[in-house]
């Protein structure tokens, strides 16, 4: 729980953080409601210290605990939401159980992007479709390279997914400027230099 750390030092910060590790453990709908019970406990026990303010030289006021109340926030806007526990969602859980966390996805979202890091330089588009041929790929039944080629997305429609999904991320609603340019993924001191060893004095 990044927001409390591994090792918090204020009696709220290690509540929080035994809280935060009980979420993993929620099960079903009665586990649920004693986490949230749980939560709201918290909130009500520590109301007015995390409303504490810092008055700072320059005359301006912020939380004193800042990384609590940012964690409170966080919390309250997940419940508020009703994503805390969607993996409890009986609509969604018809055909099977839903993980209660994004372990998986973000296991297979690393290898794509160690992917990415192997083929460093390719333009957006070349990008987009790398990532479209890795999870073909890695798919439990593989088309033929032949289905492929005949069903390729076309430029055009990947630019056009890409544009969609831009316009509608919280940073693209504020960029005034349009798609920025994303042309390769940063500089590789490797592809620039050749390593030899240290020349030796002896």
């Amino acid at each position: 729980f990044g927001l409390t750390g591994m090792r918090p030092r204020l009696e709220a910060g290690r509540r929080l953080r035994r809280i935060a590790l009980a979420l993993p453990r929620v099960r079903d709908g009665a586990a649920a409601a004693d986490w949230l019970a749980s939560y709201n406990q918290w909130e009500q026990d520590f109301a007015g210290f995390l409303d504490e303010k810092s008055e700072y030289a320059d005359g301006s006021v912020n939380d004193m605990h800042q990384r609590l109340v940012r964690a409170r926030r966080m919390i309250r806007g997940r419940i508020r939401e009703g994503r805390l526990f969607t993996f409890l969602d009986e609509d969604l859980t018809e055909n099977g159980t839903i993980p209660s966390t994004n372990n998986l996805i973000e296991s297979w979202n690393g290898r794509i992007r160690d992917m990415l890091r192997h083929h460093r330089g390719l333009r957006l588009i070349r990008q987009l479709k790398a990532i479209c041929w890795w999870c073909h790929q890695h798919t439990e039944h593989p088309e033929t390279d032949a289905w492929l080629a005949a069903n390729a997305v076309t430029d055009e429609r990947l630019e056009s997914l890409y544009r969609k999904a831009w316009e509608n991320s919280p940073q693209g609603r504020y960029e005034t400027f349009g798609i920025p340019m994303r042309h390769g993924t940063g500089i590789d001191w490797n592809d620039f230099h050749t390593r030899v060893d240290w020349p030796s004095n002896d």
